[in-house]
C-alpha cells in the first residue's frame, strides 16, 4: 500500500446493554448543567429516552422531540436559537440518523452563528462545536461515527416545493461520544430494520470501492459486510426480534460502516439515493437499495479485485467468479432478505418517468459522486435511473 491517505477516527465508543441509561454519569456530561436532549416523537413514545432523562435529571434543560425523517433545516435552525437563549452547553441525541444529523446541525449553527445553507459542503463549519453525545436507536446510518450531516431543506420556489438535502462534511461534526446500546433496537419495526440494514451494507460496499479507500476503512467495511451477509445479523433480528445478540451485531455493523465511510467516503449509489430521497420522500436505505446492485455491476470493471477479496473474506464463492457471487449475495440480501423493491415506481408513486433527467442532473452534482471508482456522467446516471424505473 503506497497511496497516501488520511484517516479521521471517530470519537470514543461505549457499548453494552443498558449503557444509555448511564450516560448522565459519564465524565463528559457531569460538568454540563444545561443539556439539550434531541429525539423524535416515535422514540419518545416508545420510552427509549426515559433512562437517558433519568440519568441527566434536571440537567435535561430542553427535551425536543420534533425531529422528522431526513431532518428539517427550519426545525434545526429554530432549535439552535432556542438552545442559545437557554444557555445550552451540551447535546444528547437519541434516535436514528435523522435525529443525530439534526443534532449535528444544531451544534454547527450554534458554533458558527450561520444558517445551514451557508455550512453546506466540505469543511465549512471550521470550529469546534459543543459536546455531542449520539445514542443511535437504529442500525443504519452510523451517524454517531461520521463527519457528515444530511438535513432536508423543504424550501419553496415560486410556490412550488423544491426540496433538497443539505450535506455538511466537517470533522467537527463527529460526535464527541457514541453510546451503543442494543436494547434500544429490540422494538424496531421490521421495515425500519430492513431499510437501515441496507444502508449499512451500502456504506460498506461504497467505502470499499471508493477512490479514497484505504486499509483502515476497508478493514472496518469488510467486518460490517461479514456481520450482515455471512453472520446474517439482519435475518436473525427479523426471525427473532428480541435477539439481543442479533441487534448488537446490526448495531456494530452500522458503526463500523460509518467509520469506514468517515475515512473512505462513498460513491454513485449515494449520489442517486440523495436526490431520489429528497424529491420522492423515499427512506434513505430504500433508495440505496434500489441502486446498489446496478452501481456495483458498473464499478466491478474497476474494482473487481476488491470485490473478489471481499467475497473471499466473507466466504462467498461463486461457480463462475467471486465478483458475480458477491453481487448475487448483495442482491439477495437487499431484495430478498430486506425486501427492498426493485423498481423506483413501486416506492415513489408520485414520481413520473419524465422527472428522471432532472434527478440525473442533480445526482451529477452530488458531493459523493467524485469518489465513485468509475467516472459517471449525467447520461450514465440517467441510464441507471431508467433501468430501475
Amino acid at each position: 500500500m503506497s497511496t497516501p491517505f488520511q484517516h479521521t477516527p471517530a470519537g470514543p465508543v461505549i457499548f453494552g446493554a443498558g449503557v444509555a441509561a448511564t450516560v448522565g454519569d459519564k465524565t463528559l456530561l457531569k460538568k454540563h448543567e444545561r443539556v439539550l436532549v434531541m429525539t423524535d416523537a416515535v422514540v419518545r413514545r416508545a420510552g427509549l429516552i426515559d433512562g437517558v432523562l433519568a440519568s441527566l435529571g434536571e440537567r435535561a434543560t430542553i427535551v425536543d422531540d420534533a425531529a422528522v425523517p431526513d431532518g428539517d433545516c427550519q426545525h434545526v435552525e429554530a432549535l439552535a436559537a432556542r438552545a442559545k437563549d437557554a444557555g445550552i452547553t451540551a447535546i444528547v441525541a437519541v434516535g436514528g440518523g435523522s435525529v443525530i444529523d439534526s443534532a449535528k446541525g444544531v451544534a454547527a449553527v450554534l458554533a458558527t452563528g450561520k444558517p445551514l445553507h451557508e455550512l453546506e459542503g466540505v469543511a465549512r463549519v471550521r470550529t469546534r462545536t459543543m459536546p455531542l453525545v449520539a445514542i443511535p436507536t437504529t442500525a443504519g446510518t452510523g451517524s454517531e461515527a461520521t463527519q457528515f450531516a444530511v438535513i432536508k431543506d423543504r424550501g419553496v420556489t415560486d410556490g412550488v416545493p423544491t426540496p433538497i438535502k443539505r450535506i455538511l462534511v466537517d470533522t467537527n461534526l463527529i460526535p464527541t461520544l457514541a453510546v451503543l446500546d442494543p436494547t434500544l433496537l429490540v422494538g424496531l419495526p421490521a421495515t425500519v430494520s430492513c431499510a437501515t440494514a441496507v444502508d449499512v451494507v451500502t456504506h460498506a460496499i461504497e467505502a470499499l470501492g471508493s477512490r479514497m479507500r484505504n486499509p483502515i476503512g476497508s478493514a472496518m467495511a469488510t467486518e460490517a459486510v461479514r456481520l450482515m451477509l455471512r453472520d446474517g445479523a439482519l435475518a436473525r433480528a427479523l426471525r427473532t426480534p428480541g435477539d439481543l445478540d442479533a441487534r448488537a451485531d446490526c448495531l456494530m455493523a452500522s458503526h463500523l460502516a460509518g467509520q469506514a465511510v468517515n475515512t473512505s467516503m462513498l460513491g454513485a449509489c449515494h449520489a442517486l439515493a440523495h436526490v431520489v430521497g429528497a424529491v420522492a420522500g423515499i427512506p434513505h436505505g430504500v433508495a440505496n437499495g434500489l441502486f446498489l446492485v446496478d452501481v456495483m455491476r458498473i464499478n466491478g470493471a474497476k474494482v473487481g479485485d476488491i470485490y473478489g477479496r471481499l467475497a473471499s473474506a466473507i466466504g462467498v464463492v461463486g461457480a463462475s467468479d467471486d465478483v458475480s457471487a458477491l453481487i448475487g449475495a448483495v442482491d439477495a440480501f437487499v431484495h430478498d432478505t430486506a425486501g427492498i423493491p426493485r423498481r423506483l415506481r413501486d416506492v415513489a408513486p408520485g414520481l413520473t418517468e419524465e422527472a428522471l433527467p432532472g434527478l440525473a442532473r442533480a445526482a451529477a452534482l452530488d458531493p459523493d459522486l467524485p469518489t465513485n471508482p468509475v467516472r459517471l456522467d449525467e447520461a450514465a446516471l440517467l441510464s441507471i435511473l431508467q433501468a430501475r424505473w
